[in-house]
């Protein structure tokens, strides 16, 4: 019991640190932006994330909280669960970050290519804009 306790508490511990950091590197980021719009400086608008990098990074935060919880679970003594959760969640992170790079791989070469096919007064899109589905 004193077990589960300890670990409710260095959750709630990390998660509590965890998000004072985050809001305060949010805080100074909007700090110094105030600062630069107040001298005049243009800021150059945000750009937007591609879906693929949303669903990478969803997936990123997934495997990453089931290494945690498989580590709560050995805490609890519950070790073949654990170690199979674990398993899983280092192979989801493999196969997520591989399959990512292999398509950034394979749409670099495609934008930085002179394909037989393709014309040559045709606009280059390499600049990520241009027709999007996101």
């Amino acid at each position: 019991m004193v077990k589960i306790i300890f670990t409710l508490l260095g959750g709630f511990f990390v998660g509590a640190v965890l998000s004072f950091i985050l809001c305060r590197a949010r805080i100074a980021r909007l700090q110094h932006r105030i600062i630069d719009l107040r001298r005049g400086k243009h800021i150059k608008p945000k750009v937007k994330m591609e879906t693929t990098k949303k669903v990478i990074w969803l997936c990123l935060a997934n495997g990453i909280a089931w290494v945690w919880f498989s580590y709560i679970l050995a805490a609890l003594d519950k070790v073949q669960i654990a170690e199979s959760l674990s398993q899983v969640a280092v192979t989801e992170i493999i196969g997520v970050v591989l399959a990512y790079c292999i398509k950034s791989v394979v749409e670099n070469l495609s934008k930085n290519n002179r394909w037989p096919d393709k014309r040559q007064d045709e606009p280059d899109n390499s600049d990520g804009q241009g027709d999007s589905y996101e």
